[in-house]
């Protein structure tokens, strides 16, 4: 195994000519004195253009030479929540997945795929999204999260008993492959809410039950993965991303965009701003604000920021949870208080499958159709998440409502940090 090599803090060494291995980070970007983040256009999924925007944005933090030595193995994680078809922008699109393998193999690396998808398999969802037929062709193997174990490091802030996958653990190098979307719960699905797919499928909604009522408490979760992964490098796929009900039946938008990154946190934030959005709306900023991670400063290379800023996304609708109300008064408005999932009845084709995956067992089927227990509904919104139709909406409250229109009118929206 190459020799592992461990800074404090990672990102304020003006040089270091050691490459890190699994847990550290690539170091041949360490000439700048904060994290970089490159932005770079690419208009299509050609794969001749993907591989040549792969390699700018890249080299723009480093080289992948930086991160990817001869023999390593390098653990892929791309976006498999659900298996459907590239163009719909719900998975990492095949040819991402084929440039980083390519340029992985150039350095001698040794790349192997790995996801736990919100339903179903690894295997299973790659090859309705295209990505199978790609690593097949590559000779790419792609492994089932499936072997639960706790990390050897407990670095966790909260939750210091999360079961990672044993992959995470035998890789010398994890390349992090998110797909740009919306979310229901989290608003957006990036660098680091990916890292939840490090998670062996039934654990994830064991950790929904346990942690998703509360949203704040579910991204402080997230930032604990975030601290157990430590993924080497993150490359955002944003060329076709998700606005609107996300993640898996939002509206495809082309972005026309490719980020990069050594830190998944720092590229967050510039989504955040690429979005003209507080970084702080993002809970998993915020978290890492509060906590002391977020670095002391990000420096954007390739495109200027303020020159490929995307106007008018749509966000999803987000449940509030977090009033200063006391405890019983906030149970009793629970419902007027917070979004909630609804089923358009026309759509559903009652396959069943947000029933199966419901951690609260808060769906349940009559001669109607399928019907939400609002008391036992947790708000983790898995069955939008993994609804195929897209039957499964996110409707506010009348009280959230209310006090969204109250905000709105006197200007209160947030504020960067």
């Amino acid at each position: 195994m190459p020799k592992q090599v461990r800074h404090d803090n990672f990102y304020h060494f003006p040089y270091c000519d050691t490459v890190s291995s699994r847990g550290g980070l690539g170091w041949g970007w360490v000439g700048y004195m904060q994290t970089p983040v490159s932005i770079i256009k690419c208009q299509t999924y050609d794969e001749n253009e993907v591989l040549k925007a792969l390699r700018r944005s890249i080299d723009l933090v480093g080289g992948i030479g930086s991160f990817v030595k001869r023999g390593d193995r390098v653990l892929l994680k791309p976006n498999l929540l659900y298996g459907k078809r590239p163009e719909k922008a719900v998975t990492t699109h095949p040819s991402i997945v084929k440039g980083i393998i390519q340029m992985v193999r150039e350095e001698g690396g040794i790349p192997f795929l790995g996801d736990s998808p919100g339903l179903g398999s690894a295997i299973g969802v790659s090859e309705k999204s295209g990505i199978k037929r790609v690593v097949d062709a590559m000779g790419c193997p792609i492994v089932e999260f499936n072997r639960p174990v706790l990390p050897p490091e407990r670095k966790g802030r909260i939750f210091k008993n999360i079961e990672i996958d044993q992959s995470i653990f035998e890789a010398d190098v994890i390349i992090n492959l998110p797909k740009w979307k919306t979310h229901g719960q989290m608003l957006l699905t990036l660098g680091v809410k990916n890292l939840f797919g490090c998670v062996p499928g039934p654990r994830k909604a064991l950790w929904h039950l346990k942690a998703g009522e509360d949203h704040k408490l579910f991204a402080k979760m997230l930032v604990d993965i975030y601290q157990v992964v430590q993924p080497s490098l993150t490359i955002l796929d944003g060329i076709v991303g998700m606005e609107g009900n996300g993640p898996n039946s939002g509206v495809p938008i082309p972005l026309g965009l490719l980020l990069a990154s050594p830190d998944p946190l720092s590229l967050d934030q510039i989504v955040c701003d690429l979005l003209g959005i507080s970084r702080k709306s993002l809970l998993t900023n915020q978290v890492a604000l509060e906590q002391g991670l977020v670095r002391d400063g990000i420096v954007v290379v390739g495109e200027r920021l303020e020159n490929v800023k995307i106007l008018n996304f749509r966000l999803p609708t987000l449940s509030r949870i977090d009033w200063n109300l006391p405890g019983f008064l906030k149970k009793a408005l629970k419902n007027a208080l917070n979004s909630k999932p609804v089923i358009d009845q026309k759509i559903c084709k009652l396959c069943n499958q947000c029933v199966e995956i419901c951690p609260p067992e808060a769906l349940k089927g009559n001669e109607k159709g399928l019907v939400f227990d609002y008391g036992n509904c947790i708000r983790c919104f898995c069955c939008q998440e993994i609804c195929p139709e897209g039957a499964i909406k996110i409707e506010p409250g009348w009280a959230l409502k209310f006090v969204g229109r109250k905000q709105k009118a006197e200007g209160r929206n947030g504020s960067e940090y």
